[in-house]
């Protein structure tokens, strides 16, 4: 029998990495974790913790602009980009150190950092890290992925940004193209002009996030409208070229004409990170869409794992730890679990916030499910009147057996709303359940139970008809 050096090696130590690592020390496993220079991953350096820093202070800003509507008159401040940036990398600072090496250590976890060139395999069970070689009885990949291109010409020459170095400009860009109406756009768009740059949103369809229910997304359109964001729907770049200081984008679709900008930032998607594994050394199957795995999270190589967004799967920090915590159990434990998340809520951060779970309107409709729909508005919201936040609605998908089988929310608070109603899918719990649970008021999540109310309200009394007369047939 092959003796190893560890029963794992995880490449990657963003939230998968991070996750299977700590779950796999829980089985007193030998564990190695291999990146290249620093832990954290795309999230915390690129990606969730820096841009909620920059959209706080985005929205303190707004916030002051708009005092007058809780009868404040406040001189808006003087916006230095470097100061704000400055706190995003402080922000940065604060989380990463919860997961430092200093902390991994303590945890038994042997940290192997390779450099710009990363780990990669020199056979199925051997793995080169700088100047490391090791061998894993498992190997389990993390490692993520990065801002895709986009192609269009001229671009690559005239220069842009993306989200892995647009928490590094020292200066406010006075016009600024977003390319791309996707999470990352609209919460970038949406904080670059609240911190007073002109911006210009191209986005290739009729809609933003076109994954999200259609009619909560045309509130946060109207949103955009009012503070000023021009959105051109159904327009892309098709040539982009420098002429002195100024970047000029050539549209074409519902607009045509030029655009003239400051800087141009790319947010159309995101690339696994492959390329630099090596990865047919060791026999394991690659795609342009990352690393194909089967219900138990294994590649087609049966010791080798994958989890987060390499696989190709859903994107989003909350989904990789938990399917590298449920590959670090198939890994060790005899019997092998199907990798069934169930009901994955995603919440995107603009104002109003875009909490999503389950099936969209229109998902229902295409797969023929007979759902009530309930919309409760935030105008009938008392914490959001007292907030002086009443633009939002909350809506409910509700089944025939009194099941939620979707929500989606526009608001403030969506994203901490979003995760009670995920719970509720996720136990298959009934609206009665949820009105059954006193909720604390005046909070936001008091509209949940508000709003389930109405429904139980407005259907309770063609229930007690039917049966009233189904009772007089029998008399």
């Amino acid at each position: 029998m092959a003796t190893y050096q560890y029963d794992l090696a995880i490449v990657g130590g963003g939230s998968a990495g991070l996750t299977a690592a700590k779950v796999a020390r829980f089985f007193a496993k030998r564990v190695a974790l291999l990146d290249k220079e620093r832990l954290g991953g795309d999230c915390l350096y690129y990606g969730c913790v820096p841009s909620k820093a920059l959209i706080k202070a985005a929205r303190v800003m707004h916030e002051v602009k708009t005092a007058s509507r809780w009868g404040l008159h406040l001189n808006g401040p003087d916006v230095t980009l470097d100061a704000v940036n400055g706190r995003v990398q402080a922000a940065i600072q604060a989380v990463a150190a919860i997961d430092s090496p200093e902390a991994l250590a303590k945890l038994g976890v042997d940290l192997l950092l390779a450099g710009d060139a990363g780990a990669s395999f020199i056979d199925d069970h051997t793995l080169a890290a700088g100047e490391h070689t090791i061998s894993a009885k498992y190997v389990l990949l993390c490692t993520g992925s990065r801002a895709a291109r986009a192609p269009v010409p001229g671009l690559e020459e005239a220069g842009y940004l993306t989200n892995e170095d647009v928490f590094d400009i020292q200066h406010l860009p006075r016009r600024l193209c977003v390319i791309g109406g996707g999470p990352i756009g609209v919460e970038l768009a949406q904080a670059f002009r609240r911190l007073g740059a002109a911006v210009t949103l191209l986005q290739r369809g009729p809609h933003l996030l076109p994954r999200d229910d259609r009619e909560v997304v045309e509130i946060l359109e109207r949103a955009f409208v009012a503070e000023g964001i021009d959105v051109a729907f159904d327009t892309e770049a098709t040539a982009v070229r420098v002429e002195g200081a100024e970047k000029v984008l050539t549209l074409a679709g519902a607009r045509t004409g030029e655009l003239r900008v400051d800087e141009i930032l790319v947010a159309v998607g995101r690339t696994p990170n492959v390329e630099s594994l090596a990865v047919e050394r060791a026999g394991v199957r690659a795609t342009a869409q990352g690393i194909p795995v089967n219900d138990k999270l294994q590649t087609n190589i049966s010791h080798v794992y994958a989890s987060g967004d390499i696989t190709g799967g859903l994107q989003f920090t909350h989904f990789a730890g938990y399917q590298a915590a449920q590959a670090v159990r198939n890994i060790f434990l005899p019997i092998k679990l199907k990798f069934e998340p169930g009901q994955v809520p995603w919440v995107t951060f603009t104002d109003p916030e875009i909490g999503h779970v389950g099936l969209t309107e229109a998902e229902a409709k295409k797969l023929g499910k007979d759902c009530h729909v309930v919309r409760f508005p935030y105008a009938m919201l008392e914490r959001a009147v007292t907030d002086q936040d009443p633009v939002g609605l909350i809506k409910f998908l509700i089944d025939g057996k009194r099941k939620i089988v979707g929500c989606h929310i526009a608001g403030n608070a969506a994203g901490e709303m979003i995760n009670e109603v995920t719970l509720a899918m996720n136990n298959d719990l009934t609206v009665d359940k949820l009105i059954g649970s006193i909720h604390a008021y005046p909070t936001y999540s008091f509209g949940i139970p508000v709003a389930l109310y109405d429904f139980v309200l407005n259907e309770e009394p063609a229930a007690v008809a039917k049966v009233g007369r189904f009772l007089s047939r029998l008399t």
